[in-house]
Protein backbone atom coordinates (compact mmCIF):
# COMPACT_ATOMS: atom_id res chain seq x y z
CA UNK A 1 0.00 0.00 0.00
CA UNK A 2 2.94 2.86 0.71
CA UNK A 3 4.63 1.93 -2.71
CA UNK A 4 1.24 2.36 -4.28
CA UNK A 5 0.86 6.04 -2.53
CA UNK A 6 4.32 6.93 -3.35
CA UNK A 7 3.88 6.21 -6.75
CA UNK A 8 0.97 7.79 -6.83
CA UNK A 9 2.21 10.77 -5.26
CA UNK A 10 5.54 10.68 -7.56
CA UNK A 11 2.37 10.57 -10.75
CA UNK A 12 1.00 13.63 -9.25
CA UNK A 13 4.04 15.52 -8.72
CA UNK A 14 5.26 14.61 -12.41
CA UNK A 15 2.19 15.82 -14.08
CA UNK A 16 1.76 18.70 -12.23
CA UNK A 17 5.38 20.04 -13.12
CA UNK A 18 4.97 18.96 -16.44
CA UNK A 19 1.64 21.16 -17.40
CA UNK A 20 3.39 23.89 -15.85
CA UNK A 21 5.87 24.40 -18.08
CA UNK A 22 5.58 23.38 -21.92
CA UNK A 23 2.60 25.23 -22.62
CA UNK A 24 -0.31 23.34 -22.39
CA UNK A 25 -2.02 25.70 -20.35
CA UNK A 26 -4.85 28.50 -20.65
CA UNK A 27 -1.79 30.99 -19.95
CA UNK A 28 0.55 29.44 -22.82
CA UNK A 29 -2.12 28.72 -24.70
CA UNK A 30 -3.56 32.08 -24.90
CA UNK A 31 0.01 33.49 -25.56
CA UNK A 32 0.75 30.90 -28.18
CA UNK A 33 -2.64 31.81 -30.07
CA UNK A 34 -1.63 35.84 -29.65
CA UNK A 35 2.29 35.74 -30.25
CA UNK A 36 2.19 37.61 -33.38
CA UNK A 37 -0.22 40.47 -31.81
CA UNK A 38 2.63 40.60 -28.79
CA UNK A 39 5.82 39.92 -31.08
CA UNK A 40 4.72 43.30 -33.48
CA UNK A 41 3.61 45.16 -30.60
CA UNK A 42 3.82 49.01 -31.63
CA UNK A 43 4.59 48.30 -35.07
CA UNK A 44 1.18 49.40 -36.41
CA UNK A 45 0.40 52.76 -34.68
CA UNK A 46 -3.17 52.85 -35.26
CA UNK A 47 -6.11 53.09 -32.74
CA UNK A 48 -7.19 49.56 -33.82
CA UNK A 49 -4.13 48.26 -33.68
CA UNK A 50 -3.42 49.36 -29.96
CA UNK A 51 -6.85 48.39 -28.97
CA UNK A 52 -6.38 45.11 -29.76
CA UNK A 53 -2.98 45.58 -28.18
CA UNK A 54 -4.87 45.99 -24.97
CA UNK A 55 -6.85 43.24 -25.05
CA UNK A 56 -4.42 40.57 -25.88
CA UNK A 57 -2.53 42.11 -22.56
CA UNK A 58 -5.56 41.93 -20.97
CA UNK A 59 -6.62 38.00 -21.72
CA UNK A 60 -3.09 37.09 -20.88
CA UNK A 61 -3.34 38.42 -17.66
CA UNK A 62 -6.63 36.89 -16.97
CA UNK A 63 -4.94 33.68 -17.06
CA UNK A 64 -1.10 34.77 -16.51
CA UNK A 65 0.95 32.83 -12.82
CA UNK A 66 0.36 34.90 -10.10
CA UNK A 67 4.29 35.99 -10.49
CA UNK A 68 3.74 38.17 -14.02
CA UNK A 69 0.07 38.70 -13.19
CA UNK A 70 0.73 41.89 -12.30
CA UNK A 71 3.23 42.85 -15.26
CA UNK A 72 0.85 42.05 -17.62
CA UNK A 73 -2.22 44.33 -15.91
CA UNK A 74 0.62 47.10 -15.68
CA UNK A 75 0.85 46.50 -19.75
CA UNK A 76 -2.73 46.50 -20.53
CA UNK A 77 -3.60 49.50 -18.45
CA UNK A 78 -0.55 51.26 -19.67
CA UNK A 79 -1.66 50.93 -23.37
CA UNK A 80 -5.84 51.12 -22.57
CA UNK A 81 -4.14 54.75 -21.23
CA UNK A 82 -2.90 55.77 -24.53
CA UNK A 83 -5.92 55.14 -26.25
CA UNK A 84 -8.02 56.65 -23.50
CA UNK A 85 -5.75 59.85 -23.75
CA UNK A 86 -6.06 59.34 -27.44
CA UNK A 87 -9.38 59.21 -27.46
CA UNK A 88 -10.16 62.49 -25.49
CA UNK A 89 -7.42 64.56 -27.60
CA UNK A 90 -9.85 63.63 -30.59
CA UNK A 91 -6.96 62.61 -32.74
CA UNK A 92 -6.71 59.09 -33.89
CA UNK A 93 -3.25 57.28 -32.72
CA UNK A 94 -2.85 56.95 -36.71
CA UNK A 95 -2.69 61.26 -37.20
CA UNK A 96 -0.21 61.82 -34.59
CA UNK A 97 2.87 62.55 -37.48
CA UNK A 98 0.12 65.04 -38.35
CA UNK A 99 2.00 68.37 -37.04
CA UNK A 100 -0.53 70.66 -37.90
CA UNK A 101 -3.02 68.43 -35.84
CA UNK A 102 -0.91 67.90 -33.28
CA UNK A 103 0.51 71.99 -33.01
CA UNK A 104 -3.69 72.20 -32.47
CA UNK A 105 -4.11 70.28 -29.43
CA UNK A 106 -4.49 72.19 -26.46
CA UNK A 107 -2.13 72.04 -23.13
CA UNK A 108 -3.94 69.80 -21.30
CA UNK A 109 -4.43 67.36 -24.25
CA UNK A 110 -1.03 67.25 -24.85
CA UNK A 111 -0.12 66.43 -21.63
CA UNK A 112 -2.55 63.51 -20.82
CA UNK A 113 -0.99 62.37 -23.83
CA UNK A 114 2.64 63.02 -22.43
CA UNK A 115 1.70 61.34 -18.94
CA UNK A 116 0.07 58.17 -21.10
CA UNK A 117 3.44 57.58 -22.88
CA UNK A 118 5.72 58.18 -19.84
CA UNK A 119 3.45 55.74 -18.18
CA UNK A 120 3.94 53.22 -21.18
CA UNK A 121 7.85 53.91 -21.19
CA UNK A 122 8.17 52.99 -17.91
CA UNK A 123 6.97 49.85 -18.20
CA UNK A 124 10.37 48.09 -19.23
CA UNK A 125 10.70 46.25 -16.23
CA UNK A 126 7.21 44.55 -16.65
CA UNK A 127 7.92 44.37 -20.19
CA UNK A 128 11.23 41.84 -19.57
CA UNK A 129 9.87 40.11 -16.94
CA UNK A 130 6.94 38.99 -19.48
CA UNK A 131 8.75 37.47 -21.53
CA UNK A 132 11.64 35.91 -19.66
CA UNK A 133 8.63 34.30 -17.86
CA UNK A 134 6.87 33.36 -21.14
CA UNK A 135 9.99 31.76 -22.23
CA UNK A 136 11.15 30.16 -19.03
CA UNK A 137 6.99 28.77 -18.36
CA UNK A 138 5.90 28.12 -22.32
CA UNK A 139 8.98 27.46 -24.18
CA UNK A 140 7.35 30.71 -26.05
CA UNK A 141 10.68 32.73 -27.51
CA UNK A 142 8.50 36.56 -27.51
CA UNK A 143 10.72 39.91 -29.24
Amino acid sequence: MRRFAATLVMTIVVATALSACGGGSAYCDTVKKDKNSLNNFGQTRTDAAYTKYAKVFSDVAKVSPAGVKDDWTALADATKGIMAAQKASGIPLEQMTDTAKVKSLGETDLAALNKAYKTFNATTAQRTAVVKNVLQQCDIKLK
